[in-house]
């Protein structure tokens, strides 16, 4: 159900995910800050939501940002009940032809980025001996293909930390998520993407990434929002949720190659030491 005294602080609200996420929380009653790196594309929420809605400029690269961020929540709202960690673009090209200086930028954003937040506001969630970290992966941070695997790179390590995180917040009250969509009528194949045209010896693979794409049937951002929130009322939220029956099929045939795979070498992995 609706809470109307909760307190959602959502990153990289100018479109995709974190726009429809604070817009359908807002509509419920509830209150948001919402936070995106040009504040002036978050005028619609002020102006239609009045002071429940607290629009902040945030660049998630920018500690001193991240941190005035948070304060600026507690000012408005005292608290902060669910923490979406949205903010994120992608990264595609073969792992030799990106560039150092874009492999670390995409890091910056997705992972220590989305570090950095949680970090921040975790002192005042724990002080409330409650709340909720949801972290928006990927499908390819359960799995990766050809031409993505930068990107894949980031999601896996946010994987990494939020399950580890997750253990660490639970006797504090404190729940984590990790959402891993699949394909969505997002910015993130168009403005949220920078792409690298495949040198020689990888050109197939961005002809079959291109006939890949093509074929997907992409989901409808305002209806991942609404999954997201039915998973954040929930009693026991999940800690992994995947969206979009594409995905959940990747996701399946990916364990059971994985278990396949353990199954098939069990012999020489219990070789490794003495019974």
């Amino acid at each position: 159900m609706a809470n109307a005294s909760r307190v959602w602080f959502i990153t990289g609200c100018s479109s995709g995910f974190g726009r429809s996420l604070a817009e359908l929380a807002l509509e419920r009653g509830e209150r948001v800050v919402a936070t995106a790196r040009y504040v002036a594309s978050l005028s619609w929420f002020a102006s239609t939501f009045g002071e429940r809605a607290c629009c902040v400029g945030l660049d998630v690269t920018r500690p001193d940002q991240v941190h005035a961020a948070i304060e600026r929540a507690r000012i408005a709202f005292g608290r902060i009940d669910v923490l979406v960690n949205n903010a994120g673009y992608g990264l595609q090209g073969a792992i030799e032809d990106v560039t150092d200086a874009q492999i670390r930028a995409v890091f910056e954003t997705n992972f220590f980025g989305a570090l950095a937040v949680t970090r921040a506001a975790l002192p005042l969630l724990r002080e409330q001996r409650c709340g909720h970290i949801v972290n928006v992966s990927s499908v390819g941070g359960r799995t990766s293909v050809p031409l993505v695997g930068i990107y894949s790179a980031t999601k896996f390590a946010l994987e990494g930390y939020s399950i580890a995180l997750a253990a660490e917040l639970a006797p504090q009250g404190i729940r984590v998520t990790l959402v891993e969509p699949g394909a969505f009528l997002t910015r993130f194949g168009t403005a949220s993407l920078v792409s690298v045209r495949p040198s020689a010896p990888y050109a197939g693979m961005g002809d079959a990434m291109a006939a890949a794409l093509a074929s997907l049937k992409w989901g409808d951002p305002r209806q991942a929002a609404v999954t997201i929130m039915e998973a954040c009322d929930a009693p026991e939220p999940p800690l992994h949720l995947v969206l979009g029956e594409q995905a959940l099929g990747m996701v399946r045939q990916t364990l059971n190659e994985q278990l396949a795979e353990l199954a098939r070498w069990e012999s020489l992995s219990v070789s490794a030491l003495p019974n």
